[in-house]
């Protein structure tokens, strides 16, 4: 009895472990793959075809996208549409926020997702520039985002993927593979891009990270498990385990983030800093983009060799390298 216990559980753990393992390296089917392999199998099954047809999404009286096509065939068994030459629209509360063109398409009407092959987007208020861009934009090896660097309405985003997913259930879009991100100054990497349709909360997933460039120094990273970039308020969060980096210093802290409008980094919570001989921290601090400076405030405590800060607030300039007090503290100097 206990022999085939045992022998149960090993089968239980080798099935989870295949599990894990399928999850983790068996290649998944790409959008664009699976796009045109439907494609090719609705030439032999579909049962309608139809020339320059236009298909939405409406969901209790809530229209949320509409596709043209110049040609498409529909499957009523497996409830799939193929769309090839798109346009299309995007709707948030009603109003059209993002339109998009790309070579071929799939609605999959059973679950209420679409799938797009390379598409180009844009802000809808932002056609009447679009087509001068066309002009100028080269393929990329990457999926690539644009959005205002200061967010001012109709200011207008863009962007040219390698593929585009959504789903009435989130209401979502997810774009997979090598993401590039730029706002301004910002420039973000990720393996997976999550947003809303008007592009205003964009979340990076997959060893994401964010590069704040500064002409008169070096650049600053950001990492963590995940990034947020709220467009409309101009904020970058750095979710889950946040750190900066400049040069060979590190920033540890427990919520992270970017102001874009003021050019600076607020750290909340248990922050520490490490670089070279120096090492501080304290409950809270602001980073300035600009002056290279680090404000740590609540139990602030530095150390650069044996030299001693404790008080209010301490100033951690990384430029210079160099410890200070602001206010009252205590100072220990070793000679």
């Amino acid at each position: 009895m206990k022999f085939f216990k045992w022998v149960l559980w090993l089968i239980v753990i080798f099935f989870i472990g295949g599990l894990f393992y399928w999850a983790l390296f068996v290649p998944k089917e790409e959008v664009s793959e699976r796009i045109y392999k439907t494609i090719k199998e609705q030439e032999r099954r579909a049962d309608l075809f139809f020339k320059k047809v236009s298909f939405e999404e409406v969901s209790e009286g809530i229209k949320y996208w509409q596709l043209e096509a110049q040609t498409a065939m529909v499957n009523k068994s497996t409830q799939l549409a193929t769309l090839q030459t798109v346009k299309g629209t995007f709707f948030k509360k009603g109003k059209p926020v993002l339109k998009f063109h790309c070579p071929a398409a799939m609605w999959d009407m059973r679950k209420k997702e679409i799938y797009l092959d390379q598409p180009l987007g844009y802000d809808a208020l932002f056609e009447r520039k679009i087509s001068s861009l066309l002009t100028s934009i080269k393929t990329q090896p990457y999926s690539i985002f644009n959005l205002p660097q200061i967010y001012q309405k109709g200011a207008g985003f863009w962007f040219q993927a390698k593929n585009l997913s959504w789903k009435l259930s989130d209401q979502k879009l997810l774009c997979t593979g090598g993401i590039l991100l730029n706002k301004g100054e910002v420039t973000g990497y990720a393996q997976e891009l999550e947003g809303d349709v008007a592009l205003e909360r964009i979340l990076l997933r997959g060893s994401p990270k964010i590069v704040i460039s500064n002409p008169t120094s070096f650049p600053i990273t950001l990492e963590a498990d995940a990034i947020e970039v709220l467009s409309r308020d101009n904020l970058i969060h750095a979710l889950g385990q946040p750190r900066a980096r400049w040069q060979t210093a590190e920033i540890s802290t427990l919520i992270l983030t970017y102001k874009q409008n003021e050019k600076t980094i607020e750290l909340e919570k248990n922050v520490v800093i490490k670089y070279n001989d120096i090492r501080a921290q304290g409950d809270n601090a602001y980073y300035s983009v600009d002056t290279q400076e680090v404000k740590l405030s609540g139990n602030a405590f530095a150390k650069q060799g044996e030299n001693k800060l404790t008080g209010n607030q301490v100033l951690v300039s990384l430029k210079d390298q160099k410890i200070s007090l602001l206010g009252k503290g205590q100072v220990t100097i070793e000679e």
